[in-house]
């Protein structure tokens, strides 16, 4: 599946996308701000793709007037049972090269994933975490109706333990936010 806005396309993950991600995981912007798995070969950049390939809801972000990829946008899976609960919600995860910040274009792609998935998938929710150290990204999802609801200490492996806030949409809420 393919979305499209006036000056993006969101395409699932091939092949020939393997650079970007060597790209986002060997810039330490993007494990420290997003949390990025770091990448030291083309056999682990390999394995991330394939994650992202396997994946049904992730996609790349291309911009439409000179085809260049700037980010990747996702909604992850919160259950697979379709008798939990958690399975009328999923997770979004976002990412943007900072050559591509303050552009709208992070706006353009929620709003067209969401405006997609909240119908097609029948979510009720839509939950979206940030690092503590990501405030631009905290300003982002409160900027889309997001509403913050808790943080959590999480440790991490390849660096130091941080803190990522969690926030909620509903899907009312969005529908709010749509009719502004």
């Amino acid at each position: 599946m393919t979305l499209t806005t006036s000056r993006l396309l969101l395409r699932r993950f091939n092949e020939t996308d393997l650079a970007f991600i060597e790209t986002l995981g060997t810039t330490p912007l993007y494990h420290q701000t997003a949390g990025f798995a770091k990448i030291q070969s083309e056999a682990q950049g390999q394995q991330i793709l394939n994650v992202y390939q396997r994946r049904t809801e992730s996609y790349l972000i291309i911009t439409q007037a000179t085809h260049e990829k700037i980010g990747l946008i996702e909604l992850s899976e919160r259950s697979v049972d379709p008798q939990s609960e958690l399975y009328a919600t999923r997770e979004l995860g976002f990412l943007l090269l900072q050559s591509a910040w303050g552009q709208g274009y992070m706006t353009e792609a929620v709003t067209a994933l969401l405006d997609d998935a909240f119908p097609r998938l029948q979510l009720r929710e839509i939950w979206a975490g940030h690092y503590e150290n990501n405030q631009p990204s905290a300003i982002f999802l409160q900027k889309m109706g997001f509403q913050y609801r808790y943080e959590v200490t999480l440790p991490f492996y390849f660096f130091e333990q941080t803190v990522e806030k969690y926030y909620l949409l509903t899907v009312s809420d969005w529908q709010r936010f749509r009719n502004k």
